[in-house]
């Protein structure tokens, strides 16, 4: 292993080892001017506090420090890391040159910057894989939440609240229409929550040959009685020999509420299946 890569890991980019100055490591890296290392700068610059103004006035290539460091405050900025660049270091370190401020030449760099930025991402997840795993878990949070909120609320309604949870002044048309509109909604949120968590416990169990004579028997009193749009809405056998029926109309009901019932003789049934079906199940609720 070359000595510049035993002082990266001591520096802990990839691993620990070696003690050793991380301005002249820096220097070292500078002067080298290797794409392989020149990569790890803002990671050792997030990870250590350096005299960034000694580094520009010692090295051989003052211009692309600058340049490094100009990207490194974009990579902060992106990550919301809350360490300052200085942005004018040229001025801070070798400011007079022969009574004149030293000129400052940008220079083509190699690697890019999505090449700094992504060994960036690399190094700081690999050292703070915790609140990396905390930031996506609130990401999904919030993703999870948006996705409820618009199967409930309209667009409008959603940057309202988000303004009153941010405690952010509305409008007075916008308050009134969270009076209105929003308000009743979340209160009926919120007193359905003890029927939600009741309603969340239970587990659902279908029955297809239930439905399958409903079906078949709706089938037959559309028919029979020349209905359209039937309903089953209860039945059970009675006398041994008979069905009775409540059903819904929906096509002439004159209310959603209205019912009709039937009775019919199993001897009329000319279905096998339905018959030894209403053996199985003489009686049901749909209700």
């Amino acid at each position: 292993m070359e000595l510049i890569e035993k002082r990266l890991d001591a520096a802990g980019f990839r691993l620990l080892g070696i003690s050793q100055s991380i301005e002249q490591l820096i220097i070292d890296i500078l002067d080298k001017n290797d794409t392989r290392y020149l990569k790890a700068i803002p990671f050792l610059l997030y990870k250590h506090d350096v005299d960034m103004v000694a580094i520009y006035n010692r090295t051989k290539n003052p211009d692309l420090f600058k340049m490094i460091l100009d990207m490194t405050q974009r990579i902060f900025n992106e990550f919301n890391i809350r360490k300052t660049i200085p942005a004018h270091i040229e001025f801070l370190g070798r400011r007079l040159l022969s009574g004149h401020a030293m000129s400052f030449n940008y220079i083509e760099i190699s690697p890019s910057y999505s090449e700094f930025r992504d060994e960036f991402e690399l190094q700081f997840r690999g050292e703070n894989k915790q609140p990396l795993l905390i930031d996506r878990q609130k990401m999904d949070a919030e993703r999870n939440l948006q996705y409820w909120l618009s199967q409930l609320f309209t667009k409008k309604e959603k940057t309202i609240m988000k303004r009153i949870l941010e405690e952010k002044s509305i409008s007075k048309t916008d308050y009134e229409y969270y009076s209105r509109r929003i308000k009743k909604k979340l209160r009926g949120i919120l007193d359905l929550q003890d029927f939600a968590h009741s309603l969340g416990e239970k587990k659902p169990h279908y029955d297809d040959e239930l439905f399958l004579l409903k079906k078949n028997l709706e089938n037959w009193i559309a028919i029979k009685l020349s209905f359209k749009d039937i309903s089953i809405q209860k039945y059970s056998t009675i006398w041994g020999d008979s069905i009775y029926i409540i059903f819904k109309q929906k096509e002439t009901a004159l209310s959603e509420d209205q019912l009709h019932n039937t009775v019919i003789k199993l001897t009329e049934i000319n279905n096998k299946e339905v018959l030894s079906l209403l053996k199985k199940y003489d009686s049901a609720d749909f209700t």
